[in-house]
């Protein structure tokens, strides 16, 4: 039997040319249906691929998942259609550079 899960995301969006000199990051909390707790890096991992497009200034955009920042296991009843439904999202913009560990 599948078990529901909060999963928290964190993700990167990197636009080449950089038109602003600051780093962006999103939060995020999705549902994620997993057998087993164990399963649930896997699940994101295959699901959540890189992203491209073209940003409102004209710039190739990429969004990568940075890391997983913590998975909880729900005890409430969800429906069947909110697999991987993002239910928060939050921009973090960083004037500082910042190197991120990607070994998730």
């Amino acid at each position: 039997m599948e078990r529901t899960f909060s999963v928290k995301l964190l993700f990167e969006h990197i636009s080449s040319p950089e038109s602003m000199p600051n780093k962006t990051f999103e939060e995020t909390i999705n549902i994620v249906r997993a057998p087993r707790f164990e399963d649930v890096d896997r699940l994101v991992k295959e699901h959540f691929k890189d992203v491209t497009y073209t940003n409102a200034f004209g710039e190739k955009t990429v969004i990568k998942l940075v890391m997983i920042l913590d998975v909880f296991e729900m005890v409430d009843k969800i429906e069947e259609s909110l697999e991987f439904a993002e239910v928060y999202s939050h921009h973090i913009i960083l004037d500082e550079a910042v190197q991120l560990d990607r070994t998730y």
